[in-house]
């Protein structure tokens, strides 16, 4: 069964991603436009991945431009804040 909750704010989400287990994960839009990306942010262990997609209209991911792994939740956390505003992201 699949589910996802919408995260409304930025205190919400840094919540969520401190909290994430072995088999969540959160996913974002950012950028605007024409050129709008998806993000997925996942954690295993002390190590949290980032990988971003570009994303066509249909809103599916298309190709893999990055995936980063950082041991540090601080970077992943600035990485987040740094995203444009309506914050668009779910808990999965």
């Amino acid at each position: 069964m699949f589910y996802e909750e919408r995260v409304t704010s930025q205190a919400e989400l840094k919540r969520r991603v401190r909290a994430l287990d072995q088999d969540a994960g959160v996913r974002l839009i950012a950028g605007s436009g024409r050129h709008r990306y998806l993000m997925f942010v996942t954690r295993f262990g002390r190590k949290y991945t980032v990988m971003t997609y570009s994303m066509g209209r249909s809103g599916a991911p298309g190709k893999r431009l990055q995936t980063t792994e950082y041991d540090d939740l601080g970077v992943v956390e600035r990485i987040l804040t740094a995203l444009d505003r309506p914050l668009r992201a779910w808990v999965y």
